[in-house]
């Protein structure tokens, strides 16, 4: 039995090895193509596959510090965009004090203006008040004189004598003075 399985396998072997050779399939060939193909695997392994890798990974970590970059600038830029716009909020808020502050003093000013003219203005009718009242007390005076002169010269066409020009004066004012009180 075993010779008859060594036969057929013998005679399996001479079958494929006869397909084979029909073929044009040498087993060396295929050995020697083999050993090269495995020869070619590990030389593109070494020279070709290892630098691509290594070029690849290169690459890789070139996108992925690029890709970080892009990240910090990023938040840079919207850390510096929070900034510009504190720094507008507060620009706005000064601004706005200060056109309140320029408000207040225009106002301010405004009143003091206003107070000067008004202070002003009562200074000069006081001042006008106090003329009338001088022109009316020397007008007084005046009509006093007047009044005087003219009692004086009645007195003495009246009286047909001339009295003494000071005693006259003297009488008259009395009269005057007397005449006002009432």
């Amino acid at each position: 039995m075993i010779a008859a399985a060594d036969e057929q396998g013998s005679g399996g072997d001479s079958i494929i090895g006869q397909i084979l050779h029909q073929l044009g399939v040498d087993f060396q060939i295929v050995i020697i193509q083999i050993v090269g193909f495995l020869l070619l695997l590990m030389l593109l392994r070494k020279f070709l596959w290892g630098p691509a890798q290594a070029m690849l990974e290169q690459r890789r970590a070139d996108i992925s510090s690029t890709y970080d970059k892009l990240e910090e600038d990023k938040r840079q830029m919207e850390q510096l965009r929070s900034e510009y716009e504190q720094r507008l909020a507060q620009i706005e808020s000064e601004a706005r004090t200060k056109i309140q502050e320029a408000l207040s003093e225009a106002n301010a000013m405004r009143e003091q203006i206003t107070n000067d003219a008004r202070r002003q203005g009562e200074e000069l009718v006081a001042r006008a008040q106090e003329q009338a009242n001088l022109e009316r007390e020397k007008a007084l005076t005046e009509l006093q004189t007047y009044v005087t002169d003219l009692t004086l010269a009645a007195t003495e066409r009246v009286l047909g004598e001339n009295m003494n020009n000071e005693r006259q004066r003297k009488l008259i004012q009395e009269f005057i003075e007397n005449a006002e009180v009432r």
